[in-house]
């Protein structure tokens, strides 16, 4: 099973600013809707989820929200930007907290447009990524892995994992030192544990990743799941082509 992984990051009410989700993300609100305003456009729902690499605000109302990120979830290119997902999706939070790899699987395949299975040799550096953040694998280490001359192997991973290689690798080092400052450790040792040069080179991408300072996303984080060995296989009750998006 592919090594991509699942998170679930419970928030507050609260404002996150203008700022751009790494992976697909999906934010199920709690009790109320929640608002998310791109430059052009405007949605408010219970459940809407929303296209990596698009710059947007979010509004979490009374309540609080929960924001999941699944990573290696690639949108079809006619997909909106900001996209109303039905009822079924607040299941998705459940499925994480149990740990349920079938379910997480069922919902991954409902938004990834890609149904063939990914590059063994890809998840096994993406493995690396999570395993290890702080030992930022150079964009040679990752031709040897993957035995292509460097440019292409640059290529063959983002059409694996639907982003760069750098900014996956920085998406890993921010999960790994997320999780650690959530575990209680100091926000600082957390960030240079994780790769990160020093606590502010932390803040800066923590705002740019998530529109929010990590001391005041921890103080509105609720709890943090990360659920991994979430792949792309055959799942039961999910066919190709079958998706949740208008």
């Amino acid at each position: 099973m592919s090594d991509f992984h699942t998170h679930l990051f419970s928030f507050d009410e609260g404002s996150l600013e203008l700022h751009e989700n790494l992976m697909t993300c999906v934010i199920v609100g709690l009790e109320n809707p929640i608002s998310v305003a791109g430059e052009f456009e405007q949605v408010e729902a219970k459940v809407v989820c929303i296209r990596a690499g698009v710059a947007h605000c979010v509004q979490v109302q009374t309540g609080g929200a929960e924001i999941i990120y699944l990573d290696g979830v690639v949108l079809d290119e006619d997909a909106p930007n900001f996209a109303v997902l039905g009822d079924v999706w607040h299941d998705l939070p459940g499925a994480i907290e149990a740990s349920d790899h079938a379910r997480i699987l069922a919902f991954r395949q409902m938004l990834h447009h890609v149904h063939t299975p990914p590059d063994v040799a890809v998840m096994q550096v993406v493995k690396r990524l999570y395993d290890d953040p702080f030992e930022r694998l150079t964009q040679f280490e990752l031709a040897d892995a993957l035995k292509l001359e460097r440019t292409l192997a640059m290529r063959h991973f983002k059409a694996t994992t639907g982003q760069t290689f750098r900014k996956f690798k920085t998406w890993a080092a921010m999960v790994a030192a997320v999780q650690a400052a959530h575990n209680g450790h100091p926000i600082g040792v957390s960030g240079i544990n994780a790769g990160f040069s020093d606590a502010a080179h932390l803040t800066r991408t923590a705002t740019v990743l998530f529109g929010i300072t990590p001391t005041t996303g921890l103080s509105g984080l609720k709890r943090f799941l990360s659920v991994s060995g979430c792949g792309f296989g055959a799942s039961e009750g999910v066919h190709a082509g079958q998706s949740l998006l208008p």
